[in-house]
């Protein structure tokens, strides 16, 4: 009798065929995310850059740039459920590199380029450099469907590097490549382009010394004199000695110079305090330039326009003296003893 195996036959197909149309429905999600923090203007504030620095040295390192993406997982289909996706994030810069490098790129300023270096414990980047005018991070997101934005925080920092030739004194730096963003993500199709990182609009002042400093201390030593020599009152001075600065310059660029009160750097006046170690009191000391003025002091800054900066002229193709005297000023009730007073001096360009 045949007809028994048949029939069995038919039913194992009719369960196999029930199992799978019973089987259940899956849950699909779509990574999606936003941004915070982007559009930035680089800004990089005064940069000194001495005379003799080296191509491919680092001018400047610029505090890390916070910035954010924030994810989350939107479906129709069984909201709540558990779900991950990982969010490819693309950096690029249309920007030429500079000579000789892979991965610092030409400012508006030539002989000066940037290098862009990205950190992220969420996308788990650890000083990844922008190189050869890309790169992708990859940031993976687990959570509830329909749930809450999930950040991922990153950090940009932005490195200035000497890669030529850099013009002499005070130059604006306006612009810098600009760095765009593009997301792609692994649970579905498309990509999305997003707001720029940065703009390309930056801002700052790099400052090139055409002079270096020929003696790093200069000690002057001003003769002693007798509490009598001022009589005349708060204002009197004695013991004047004269004394120069000496720098080794190269021409291009005007040369201005700020005096700062080592003793008490808020000090804005003609007259240094004394230092610690001084037993005279009712004194201090002036420092007049080559006009026979008295320099009044201002903040150790290389900004053009800095307080209390003033000219000493055109850097020559060679030695600057820059000729200066000290002395003695009273300003108070004058009591016999040492006097010792110290100063620092910065040089600037234009």
């Amino acid at each position: 009798m045949a007809v028994c195996p048949c029939w069995k036959r038919l039913i194992r197909a009719a369960l196999t065929i029930l199992l799978i149309g019973l089987a259940p429905l899956t849950a699909r999600a779509g990574l999606t995310c936003n941004t915070g923090n982007l559009n930035k203007v680089l800004a990089a504030g005064t940069i000194a850059i001495p005379s003799n620095t080296p191509v491919g040295a680092t001018a400047a390192t610029l505090a890390p740039s916070a910035f954010q993406f924030n994810c989350r997982f939107l479906s129709t289909l069984s909201p709540g459920n558990d779900t991950a996706a990982t969010l490819y994030a693309d950096f690029k810069t249309t920007a030429p590199l500079a000579a000789g490098y892979s991965d610092v790129y030409q400012t508006g300023i030539a002989g000066l380029g940037v290098r862009y270096t990205f950190n992220s414990t969420e996308c788990n980047a650890s000083n990844v450099v922008l190189s050869n005018g890309s790169i992708r991070l990859n940031c993976p997101f687990a959570g509830n469907i329909d749930g809450p934005y999930t950040p991922a925080n990153l950090t940009v920092t932005a490195a200035l590097i000497v890669t030529g030739a850099i013009a002499p004194g005070a130059s604006s730096l306006t612009s810098v490549p600009a760095v765009t963003i593009g997301f792609g993500t692994s649970d579905q199709g498309g990509y999305w382009n997003q707001n720029p990182l940065y703009t390309g609009i930056a801002t700052g002042v790099l400052v090139h010394s055409t002079c270096s400093v020929n003696s790093s201390a200069v000690a002057v030593n001003l003769p002693q004199v007798n509490t009598g020599a001022f009589s005349s009152g708060v204002g009197a001075v004695a013991g004047a000695q004269t004394f120069s600065l000496s720098l080794t310059c190269s021409t291009g660029a005007t040369v201005l110079i700020t005096l700062t009160d080592s003793s008490d750097p808020a000090n804005g006046s003609a007259t240094l305090h004394l230092a610690s170690g001084s037993s005279a009191q009712g004194v201090g000391v002036q420092l007049l330039n080559s006009g026979g003025t008295p320099v009044a002091y201002g903040a150790d800054s290389a900004t053009p326009g800095n307080t209390n900066q003033w000219t000493v002229g055109a850097s020559p193709n060679g030695t600057l003296q820059v000729p200066m005297t000290a002395r003695y000023v009273r300003t108070g009730a004058v009591s016999a003893g040492s006097v010792k007073a110290l100063a620092t001096f910065t040089m600037s360009y234009q």
